[in-house]
């Protein structure tokens, strides 16, 4: 036997184990919770894990992959993490009987390369401390930002296409899917080439110099975004948005559409979902934070249908600002904010975004399941209050402690609250 029919055989294996989960009937019943819950009437809190410490939470080699080809390690790690989560963690992640193919998209970079000190975390782990130098240091290095240029090898694509049907065949629908055209973090670049105190210096001491990177940095996104739609790179039903569902009646993708319907569907933003974030902003006022950072989105979220914002940084305080975007339907409610502040200043506009703090997670001192739940309570309770809809989101988690169990109690705890039948 050939390496590529060893390799088929694993994955054929594996593919039918996901394809049989999917058929059962909750997957449906999440699916329209989901839907229910991002078009403002929910039926039920959602929950979601993600962003894991992997080399901490295979047990008996489950996580290890078999294959050698690069393709082929791609769909079993898809299908080993969708295992995975099904057989520990059981979220209100829909597990879909479809296997999703990369594009061979290639963009060359804004030609800046990083420069930093980093402390490695502890092996398994999934946290490194950066210490990033500083590479724009005057209205010159602006100059060395580059527009990238992107291209897709559409023979490739087409042969990772019918390789994977070739696989999956009578198994499991394959669908491709395209570029990460949805990332607008423009700060968390800047921040990795300015670094994080010279940002915040020159936001208050030379702001026309600040201005002038983000007219330069949001006018090269939106060129990507151009190149990527003429490419029909858009990456349309894609079942996330920043590790939060995205099913939805308001944008297409996500009911039932052809290949054919889908593929046309790639080649225009506002048909998929936009995220953004200005995570070193955790400081700043919101006035600063309208000025530096949401007066330069307002054209990126015009282009999309719909819209996430915010990740780590608290914006209890900015409800009115990022209400300004355009399409904005998700709030990032992070475990640092004031819920009672954030939720009466969404008033029922927008999903309110848990995200628990994952440091419940992290130690045997830290891990105390009855303040895991009333967290957890505290957040759909204070978000109702408000008519808020509310999902909550363990992500960034660093580490478990080397207890993975941890993870598997949390989300026990949340199905509990979230009152999934």
């Amino acid at each position: 036997m050939s390496n590529y029919q060893k390799e088929k055989e694993i994955l054929r294996n594996l593919a039918k184990k996901v394809a049989e989960i999917s058929e059962l009937p909750i997957q449906d019943k999440t699916f329209k919770a989901w839907k229910g819950l991002n078009s403002l009437k929910p039926e039920r809190p959602m929950f979601m894990i993600d962003q894991l410490p992997w080399g901490e939470l295979s047990r008996d080699g489950e996580m290890n992959l078999e294959c050698e080809d690069w393709l082929a390690r791609n769909f079993e790690w898809q299908l080993k993490e969708t295992l995975y989560r099904w057989n520990h963690i059981q979220d209100d992640r829909v597990v879909e009987n479809k296997i999703r193919v990369p594009k061979a998209i290639n963009n060359t970079g804004f030609g800046m390369s990083i420069q930093e000190d980093r402390i490695p975390g502890q092996s398994g782990t999934a946290a490194d401390s950066h210490d990033y130098k500083d590479i724009l240091k005057n209205e010159d290095d602006i100059e060395k930002i580059q527009t990238p240029k992107i291209s897709e090898d559409k023979e490739a694509s087409k042969k990772w296409l019918e390789t994977a049907k070739d696989i999956f065949g009578g198994i499991m629908r394959v669908t491709q899917g395209g570029a990460n055209a949805e990332y607008g973090h423009v700060w968390d670049v800047v921040s990795t080439w300015h670094g994080i105190e010279e940002c915040m210096y020159d936001i208050a001491d030379r702001p026309e110099f600040i201005h002038k990177i983000l007219d330069k940095m949001f006018g090269l996104y939106l060129y990507q975004l151009d190149e990527y739609e003429k490419l029909g790179a858009i990456d349309a039903g894609n079942p996330l948005i920043h590790c939060t569902g995205a099913y939805t009646d308001e944008l297409p993708g996500y009911n039932g559409e052809s290949d054919e319907e889908l593929e046309k569907l790639r080649y225009s933003a506002k048909n998929i979902w936009t995220m953004g974030a200005a995570q070193l902003f955790s400081m700043v006022s919101p006035e600063v934070h309208d000025e530096f950072e949401i007066a330069y989105q307002m054209k990126w979220y015009a282009r999309f249908g719909l819209g996430y914002y915010g990740c780590c940084e608290p914006l209890d305080r900015k409800i009115h600002v990022i209400a300004k975007l355009p399409n904005v339907r998700k709030i990032s409610m992070s475990p640092w904010v004031d819920m009672e502040r954030g939720a009466e200043a969404m008033a029922g506009r927008f999903v309110f975004s848990r995200k628990p703090n994952p440091a419940f997670l992290s130690s045997d001192t830290a891990w105390i399941p009855e303040l895991v739940k009333k967290d957890l309570v505290d957040a759909y309770t204070i978000a109702g209050k408000y008519g808020n809809p509310c999902e909550l989101i363990l992500k960034d988690v660093s580490t478990t402690g080397n207890k993975p169990e941890r993870l598997w109690e949390w989300a026990k705890i949340a199905a509990e609250v979230c009152g999934r039948g």
